[in-house]
C-alpha cells in the first residue's frame, strides 16, 4: 500500500516541487494551501504523514500543529523558511516530529 502524505503550504511552487520529489519516490501526495483546507482534509481522509509550513495565510503553523496533536499522533514535519533555533525548539515541543528550515 502506498503511503499518503499531506502538504499544508501556501507556496504553490514549493508544494509542487516536494510533491514531485515524493511522488517519484512512490508516495501519494496531496496539497492544501490553507490551514482550514488542510485540517478539513485530515478529518475526512487518511494520511500517513503531514508536511506543515509555519507561515500560512489563515493560521500559524505552530497552532495548527498544536490542534492536530490534540487528536492525532500523525507524524508531522515542519518545513519552513523560519530557521531560528527558538522556532525549532517550540515546533518540536508542541509536537512536530521534525523541523526542517
Amino acid at each position: 500500500m502506498t503511503s499518503r502524505i499531506l502538504i499544508i503550504d501556501d507556496d504553490k511552487r514549493l508544494s509542487e516541487m516536494v510533491s514531485a520529489y515524493l511522488g517519484d519516490a512512490g508516495l501519494r501526495v496531496s496539497a492544501s494551501a490553507t490551514a482550514r483546507e488542510g485540517e478539513a482534509r485530515l478529518k475526512r481522509e487518511a494520511f500517513d504523514a503531514l508536511i506543515l509550513d509555519l507561515m500560512l495565510p489563515d493560521a500559524d503553523g505552530l497552532e495548527v500543529c498544536r490542534r492536530i496533536r490534540t487528536t492525532s499522533d500523525l507524524p508531522i514535519l515542519m518545513l519552513t523558511a523560519r530557521g531560528d533555533a527558538m522556532d525549532r525548539v517550540v515546533g518540536l515541543e508542541i509536537g512536530a516530529d521534525d523541523y526542517l528550515p
